[in-house]
Order: C-alpha cells, then structure tokens, then sequence
C-alpha cells in the first residue's frame, strides 16, 4: 500500500469514526424520540417498557422512566416543557411533570390516563397545553383535557378511520384535529364536537407519519408503501416526491427553524430535504434495520435516530459525502451474521431482544434467564410481571420453555406480556433448549 492510500484510508476511517456516536441507556431497541420545545432535553422510548429523559448539551441520560407494562411506542413534550407524555402497546398514557423527573430521577411517578383498547403510538398536545390527543391502533382518538385546575381526565374517543390510528396533530388554532391512519387518509376533525369534516389526502395505502405547518402553508407524509410527499397545506398542490416502492416509512422530522425535514424508513434509510427549495441533500443508509424515530437536532447538523439497537445514535450529516454513510454499524446480537450453533442462534433471534444470560444482566423489556431452569414462573426479585405470570405455577424446563415456543406464549402463559413467537421446527426448540440450558446454568 502506498503512502498517500494508506494515509486516505485512515483519514476516511477518523473521519466516518467522528460522523457517528452511540449512547446506550435501554436494554430493547428503541421506538420513540422527541425533543423538549427548548431544546435543552430529549425522550427516548423502547421495548424495554421504559422511557429516557436525556440531557442535550451532552448527551446523557438523566432519569428513567418507569410504569408501563409493555413496550413504550411514543413520547412528546408540552408546548412549554413543563410536562410530557408517554405512551405505549399497554394502551395506556402516563403523564409526567418534568420537576418530579428532574428531581426524584428514576423513581418520579406519573398520572395513569386509560381508556384506549388497544396499543396508543401517536401523541399531540394542544398548543397551549390544555389538552392531549393520543392515536391509537383501537381506531380511535383519545382527547384528554389537562387543565390545571383539575384532574387530567379523558374528554372524548373520536371515531371514524377504518383500522388503526397512526398520528394525530392539533391545528394551531384549536379549532381542528389532523389525524392519519392505517386507511390512507389524513383527516380533519373539528375539535368541539369530534365532528368529521373532510379528508386532506386519501392515499391507497396507509399513513404512517405526517406534520402539518399551516403558517408555511405546509403538508408532509410517509406512507407504508414508501411514498415522501410535501404538498401545500392550502390546495394538496405537490410540492415534493420522493421515495423507495414497498419500503415503508417509520419516521419523519421537521425542524422548522432550521428549513429541514427528514424521512427515515424500514429498511435504515434517511432522506433530508431543505424546505426553502425541496431539494434533498442528503440520502443514506443510518442502520442495519427500521428507523423508528428521528430527531433534526437544533441548529440542523446533527440527527438522532432510534431503531432496531440498543442504543439511541447521533450521525453529523453536513461535514463528510453521503457515501461514506453506507456502512452503519456491526449487525445486531438478534441479526447474527457470524458462524454459531444453532441453539444460540435461535436464541439470538427469537429472544436476545427481551432477554439476557447473564446474573446481573441489563433489564431488558424481559427478565434475565440465568438461572431460569428449575424456577417457577414470575419469582425472579426485582421484575415488574404481569398478574398473569405471578399467578401462574409453571416451572421452567425443558418441557415447558419447548412447549412456550411450540404453542405460543398466548396458550401457554395467557394474558402475560410475553410477545407471540413460535418455532415450527423442532429440531430448532431442541437446540434452543439445549443451548439455554447450558448459557443459564449457575456455574458451582
């Protein structure tokens, strides 16, 4: 190798080293993102049935959240910073005061709001913050009035979509409610009544986000067959269209002082337009997997995403080409690539997500399996089970963890948290036994 390559290839690998940082603080992937109206905080949302509150001038986490029961999709600040929202596949809203989080940490303590059937994944509060608006995948709207002289309550559930809700939006005014779902429309409500007035966009396939800025006579969405589109707010007139066919869009951004939107999709990729003039400036590869959640940070160079990992990852997006972007990172503990027997590789698939190995290990959405054989269901010290699970009497061996994974955790442990993963193959539940029962044993 000569010099001058030599010396190329190691300002490349300093450079695409300094373009991209990750920051660890769930033990699940991460769902939801979202920035406080000041910009001096952030949220994070996962798997793990936990939320992060992280400082911004360095990041750093702060406080974790805890109280749903299940994964937490969606998370969103108050116009003045003063409370957030959480919400998740539980169907439930918790409502915190930022000075219980900045003061009591991990053990603050927020307002339960119930009422949803089925998972909540879209949040909005009111511009002046006397309301909240939650989507939900019972397709309905929540409404829940959060005036301060009285108790957070529920106002009304708005219905009308065919399926699920997906995202929800307040006019600035008040006066309307935006909302998008899984039926292609984006519709307009008329806040007062719940009334149904007219559809902005019917698309033959569903919304998945969108934003809508009335001052700047603005409308932009992601659909689940991987259309972008910016039109005016006013006419639908299409300003922009962009996009990858059959690949879902996840996530969206729009850092309105800044003049920047941005689109993340199923299969890892981001575009970022410039709204002055709807040009893209940037399209790359930001990981191994979906991009769940975005954030254009303040001052628009810097941008964090949620996925499929672990960890929540900040990418500088103005100082280095894209192409230097095409490799995000090693692949995931569930999306191995590397040679290993069978067992660990089911394991790494159908479990490493919500379980670990190890005595001490990181919560992750589940408990840790060490030691899991021989022990009765719901009796680990220190997890948050379900009703279901504690007042169950299975003891875990090889026979039940094979038939959890032959028939499903709906038959087996009915009504827990457990996600619904089977095994056709049983040569594949022989291994994974086998593996498990050698990776959890306590060593003498």
């Amino acid at each position: 190798m000569t010099l001058s390559l030599a010396m190329g290839t190691f300002l490349f690998s300093l450079q695409n080293a300094r373009s991209m940082e990750t920051y660890t603080a769930h033990g699940g992937p991460v769902k939801g993102l979202a920035i406080a109206p000041n910009g001096g905080a952030m949220i994070s949302t996962s798997f793990d049935y936990t939320a992060v509150v992280w400082s911004t001038d360095r990041i750093a986490p702060l406080a974790t959240l805890f109280g749903h029961e299940a994964a937490v999709n969606v998370a969103t600040f108050s116009p003045d910073g003063k409370q957030l929202a959480t919400a998740g596949d539980d169907g439930l809203i918790l409502l915190w005061s930022m000075e219980d989080v900045t003061n009591n940490r991990d053990d603050a303590q927020p307002i339960v709001l119930s009422g949803h059937k089925g998972k909540v994944v879209g949040l909005s509060f009111a511009p002046d913050g006397s309301q909240l608006a939650s989507a939900s995948w019972d397709s309905s709207i929540g409404i829940w009035q959060l005036k301060n002289d009285a108790k957070p309550r529920l106002d009304r559930f708005i219905t009308g979509h065919k399926g699920p809700v997906n995202t929800v939006q307040f006019s600035s005014d008040m006066k309307h409610l935006y909302s998008g779902g899984h039926d292609g429309s984006i519709r307009r409500w008329l806040l007062e009544t719940g009334e149904y007035q007219r559809s902005l966009i019917r698309n033959g396939w569903g919304i998945s986000v969108f934003e809508i800025d009335e001052k700047r006579d603005m409308l932009a969405y992601g659909t689940a067959d991987g259309g972008m589109y910016v039109v005016r707010f006013s006419d639908q007139r299409e300003l922009l269209r962009f996009g990858e066919e059959r690949v879902p869009v996840l996530s969206m951004h729009y850092n309105a002082e800044d003049n920047m939107i941005g689109f993340g999709t199923a299969k890892g990729r981001i575009m970022l337009a410039d709204t002055r003039d709807w040009s893209i400036f940037r399209e790359f590869r930001a990981a191994n997997g979906p991009v769940w959640s975005m954030i254009l940070m303040p001052h628009g160079d810097t941008l964090i995403i949620g996925s499929l990992d672990d960890h929540i990852t900040e990418w500088s997006i103005l100082e280095f080409p894209p192409e230097f972007l095409e490799t995000p990172g090693k692949p995931r503990r569930f999306h191995p690539t590397v040679a290993m027997a069978n067992g660990e590789k089911q394991f790494a698939r159908k479990c490493s997500v919500c379980h670990t190995l190890e005595k001490d290990g990181k919560r992750r959405a589940g408990p840790t399996l060490f030691g899991v054989f021989g022990r009765e269901a719901g009796t680990l010290d220190g997890y948050p089970y379900s009703e279901a699970l504690l007042a169950s009497r299975i003891v875990w061996d090889e026979k039940t963890i094979s038939r959890l994974f032959d028939e499903g955790p709906d038959i087996v442990t009915p009504g827990t948290k457990m996600p619904i993963q089977r095994m056709k193959d049983p040569q594949d539940r022989r291994d994974l036994v086998t593996f498990l029962k050698q990776a959890t044993m306590p060593a003498d």
